[in-house]
């Protein structure tokens, strides 16, 4: 099946990638048709000496700028199978100082009858010193597993998930250092084939109700918060799901992310103000009393996210981005994922024995320069039969 993906998305993904230039460049979107074409310094120069109430006005040559990013998506994984959507976003500075803030709706529907939605903010203000990220989604999943739990069976499962999440962070101390707090409210529930039912319910992946607050602790030196170039990301939080909360379970995850964006030096060309950027990313999800619904998943690119499942993750990932031109560039990546603790079928597993490696490679393209959103096309593969096209907006961190 993920073989049979692979090749109808790769063409499917080329059609759209197309699609989507050509949207920049000749359609009527009013994210990007007509847009100025100077370069980003220019623009974001010409935000800052605007006022930013009325930064959707006339831009340094008199050409009214477009906040609006609009673009269809279609994309292939083992999870979703092909599945055609699109997004809608709109960007503007709270400040003049600050990131511009995005506010959007993207909806999807594959060909398993799958089907999701999302509404989504992120608020940058007080020149970069507030911060705020919301999140409200929905979807019903069918998923098609070649290897469901590392069973050796192919499994049909049905997913049904309502979330809701919440994040604020303020800047505590000069050079970036961040505090803040987070919520999250989940409805998650599973059901599979009749082959297999009587085993999700006897491991307890039936999912879970449950609602959790956290504590956010942040040093934050990128130059950019959507394509960072240079200096660091390290983010140290928690969620405690409590019953007392509304939901049906009590459990604890922590969670460790350092990224780090070492920049090669001079950009390639003068066809391109961005230099290329080797990012690192170290991650690593913890839990504890959580349900299995509530276990950390391995999330590197080409895994289905909930086929492996364990009490304990961690990886490193390695991620190279190389502008081409203005718009284009490269990408490739690599890495290593590992679990430990007890799995979903409560073996005792370690990175000796439960390693997930990962390679990729991709094209990436800048849909919208002033406030640094791009999309990722991109080919990973894992081990066995690990394997998934993505169409991704943004880079993965």
């Amino acid at each position: 099946m993920t073989s049979i993906l692979r090749s109808d998305a790769t063409s499917a993904l080329g059609f759209t990638l197309g699609f989507v230039i050509g949207f920049s460049f000749f359609g009527s979107p009013p994210s990007s048709a007509g847009e100025d074409p100077s370069p980003a310094e220019e623009m974001l120069q010409a935000d800052t000496d605007q006022d930013p109430a009325t930064d959707s006005a006339a831009g340094p040559t008199g050409e009214a700028k477009k906040p609006w990013l609009i673009t269809p998506t279609l994309s292939a994984d083992p999870k979703l199978g092909a599945n055609v959507g699109g997004l809608v976003a709109y960007v503007k500075k709270l400040d003049a100082e600050s990131t511009p803030s995005m506010f959007g709706l993207s909806v999807s529907y594959s060909d398993t009858d799958s089907s999701t939605g999302a509404l989504f903010g992120q608020l940058y203000w007080g020149q970069d010193t507030r911060r705020m990220t919301l999140l409200a989604a929905t979807a019903e999943v069918n998923n098609e597993y070649d290897d469901f739990l590392n069973l050796g069976s192919a499994v049909e499962t049905q997913d049904s998930v309502h979330s809701f999440a919440a994040r604020y962070m303020q800047q505590f101390r000069p050079g970036g250092w961040f505090a803040g707090i987070q919520g999250v409210s989940t409805n998650y529930t599973v059901g599979a084939d009749d082959s297999l039912q009587g085993v999700i319910d006897q491991i307890g992946l039936s999912g879970f109700d449950a609602t959790g607050l956290g504590l956010i602790l942040q040093h934050d030196t990128m130059d950019n918060q959507r394509d960072p170039g240079a200096g660091h990301l390290f983010t140290l939080h928690n969620i405690a799901y409590r019953k007392t909360f509304g939901g049906e379970s009590s459990f604890d995850v922590g969670l460790l992310d350092l990224s780090w964006y070492p920049s090669l030096g001079k950009a390639w060309s003068k066809r391109t103000a961005r230099a290329p950027v080797i990012a690192v990313q170290l991650t690593a999800r913890v839990t504890d009393d959580a349900p299995p619904s509530g276990f950390s998943s391995v999330t590197l690119p080409s895994y289905t996210r909930g086929n492996y499942l364990s009490q304990h993750y961690s990886h490193l990932l390695v991620d190279g981005r190389f502008p081409i031109t203005k718009k284009f560039g490269l990408v490739a990546f690599g890495g290593v994922g590992c679990q430990f603790g007890v799995d979903i079928l409560n073996r005792d597993v370690s990175c000796d024995d439960a390693l997930f490696p990962a390679i990729g490679a991709g094209v990436s393209y800048m849909l919208k320069e002033e406030a640094s959103v791009l999309i990722r096309l991109e080919f990973a593969k894992g081990k066995s039969d690990n394997e998934a096209v993505y169409l991704r907006f943004g880079h993965s961190f």
